[in-house]
């Protein structure tokens, strides 16, 4: 196993229990990537959060951010420092 790196995800979307299940879910299917840590807000309807991600590389990272963008209810999703 290659060393890994942080990145934090900004994640914007309606406020749904579902979805972090799902978003959490994608990210324990890949298999480079483990789940640091996460923190939700939700306001009127809407969450947005941070999620940690241990990662091996941007292209990794880069495809992770597209399966999550794929998730029913999420707005936006970006890289966040």
């Amino acid at each position: 196993v290659g060393s890994r790196f942080a990145a934090t995800l900004r994640i914007v979307g309606n406020d749904d229990i579902e979805i972090v299940t799902n978003i959490t879910s994608i990210i324990n299917k890949e298999k480079d990537v483990t789940l640091r840590n996460i923190s939700i807000d939700s306001s009127d309807g809407i969450f947005s959060g941070f999620i940690v991600v241990g990662i091996s590389d941007t292209a990794s990272l880069n495809n992770l951010i597209k399966k999550i963008k794929t998730v029913k209810g999420v707005k936006d999703v970006e890289r966040s420092n």
